[in-house]
């Protein structure tokens, strides 16, 4: 076969809340918490390393280009200050009280350590160095949300520009000389500050709507998954019952026969019995009424287990494979096993029951999915397509341990399982079905490992 198509697609893994989404959303289930409360102690996490890594860059850049013993000697405290404030948040933040309030707390703080420290560094003659502020409304951004993004640019903004008015008006003490152009570096980088901020803000929204949509895109699939389940046990029980039923005309054809020539024998009898008893020809009626009974049960039975042939048109049997693929991918892949689909080209179009065709093919990679639920190793199953002498030919195989010797002779017999749980249904149904339509289902064992169920289907029965 030529591969035209495999499928893979990662499993889905449920978005990262914000802070500020924790706040507003609904309350969640009780199972959903303890995930919830994972994910933001990770993100608590991040942020206080984040935080430690700007405070260690501070440290570092103070050491090596801050000059004066006492402005270096300022500026170490408060690093050393806001390294033992990480501490502090992040055991507040554990106890998953106020996040929102805990969170602005957090970036005020910073913004009170950094504007110390610029004051330290010679307040307005340390323009060149605003640019640190810009740290704050990033992580902002991304951790919290664009509100606290804007609100924490302003802050910084006001802050620095405080500290510059009380030292020219006087208030503060200035202790570098101020070069010429101070103002304008100070405006210039406010003006990047902000620019830094703004972005920050909108691409933080742009990146929450994208959580939110990709957590609504969660919930679609999870939903579509369950209803697929539900359809696929719909089509299960459907086929048991059909299955059942095609086991009772059985039967009762068989009791048909057996109580036919049992009337054959009462006729006889009651030719013989000239001179019986009043008591026996009693019994003998008796005998002759309950046959009649059950003959009439058997043909009322009958009548309830004749259904119509199934409704037959031109069917693409890739269509059909990817129906198959679209009800079974999503829980094939949560049990980490892969799915693959091998398409040939050219394959003619079969006149058939689709439905009967995808019922097959679902209890086929079902037992391939129970199948590798108990294998170790390379798990995967195969779903092949291609053109056969009179039609085409649908395999099924796996990479699972394949079929025993003693069992592939009986493997398609009414009842016949080798599950704890199972009914030993589904391979008979299946090879019903098969042979309903025209075709025939076989199974062999694979050279490479594992099983294959082939389905060969006729252009016309």
């Amino acid at each position: 076969m030529s591969t035209l198509s495999d499928i893979s697609v990662p499993a889905a893994a449920p978005p990262v809340s914000t802070t500020r989404e924790a706040q507003s959303a609904e309350p969640l289930p009780a199972a959903d918490r303890p995930e919830v409360a994972a994910r933001h102690q990770r993100a608590l996490a991040q942020e206080v390393l984040v935080r430690f890594a700007v405070v260690v860059v501070m440290i570092v850049f103070n050491e090596l280009q801050t000059t004066g013993d006492h402005t270096r000697e300022v500026i170490r405290v408060t690093a050393i200050i806001g390294l033992l404030f990480n501490a502090a948040y992040y055991i507040a933040g554990r106890t998953g009280r106020a996040l929102r309030v805990q969170a602005y707390v957090r970036m005020s703080l910073d913004v009170a350590f950094l504007t110390a420290g610029l004051y330290a560094a010679g307040g307005l003659a340390a323009a060149p160095y605003v640019g640190v502020y810009a740290t704050v409304p990033v992580y902002t951004g991304i951790v919290f949300s664009s509100r606290a993004c804007i609100v924490v640019t302003l802050l910084a903004t006001g802050s620095y520009l405080a500290i510059c008015g009380l030292q020219v008006g006087g208030v503060l003490r200035i202790s570098r000389p101020l070069p010429a152009e101070a103002w304008e570096i100070a405006s210039f980088n406010l003006l990047v500050l902000n620019i830094v901020g703004g972005l920050a803000a909108f691409l933080a929204e742009a990146y929450r709507r994208s959580r939110q949509r990709l957590a609504t895109l969660h919930a679609d699939l999870e939903r579509a998954h369950d209803e697929s389940l539900r359809l696929n046990r719909h089509i299960q029980r459907a086929a048991r019952f059909e299955a059942l039923s095609e086991v009772v005309a059985g039967v009762t054809h068989e009791m048909r026969n057996v109580l036919t020539g049992a009337f054959g024998h009462l006729f006889l009898l009651r030719e013989r019995l000239t001179s019986a008893t009043p008591e026996l020809e009693h019994h003998v009626s008796q005998v002759e009424r309950c046959c009649h009974d059950a003959m009439r049960i058997i043909r009322r039975t009958l009548d309830v287990a004749r259904q119509p042939g199934p409704e037959r048109e031109p069917v693409a049997i890739a269509d059909v494979i990817a129906r198959v693929v679209e009800l079974k991918g999503y829980d094939i892949r949560r049990d980490d096993i892969a799915l693959r689909v091998d398409v040939a080209a050219a394959v003619p179009t079969v006149v058939t029951s689709a439905f009967q065709v995808q019922q097959v093919l679902l209890n086929l990679v079902t037992n391939a999915q129970d199948e590798l639920r108990r294998s170790s190793g390379r798990r995967e199953i195969v779903i092949g397509l291609a053109a056969g002498t009179d039609g085409c030919i649908i395999e099924v195989a796996d990479s699972g341990r394949g079929i025993p010797p003693e069992v592939l002779p009986r493997l398609f017999e009414p009842f016949f399982t080798t599950k704890d749980d199972g009914t030993g249904l589904g391979l008979a149904i299946s090879a019903g079905i098969a042979e309903a339509l025209g075709g025939r289902l076989t199974a062999a064992n694979r050279a490479e490992g594992g099983a294959v169920f082939r389905l060969a289907l006729p252009v016309t029965r």
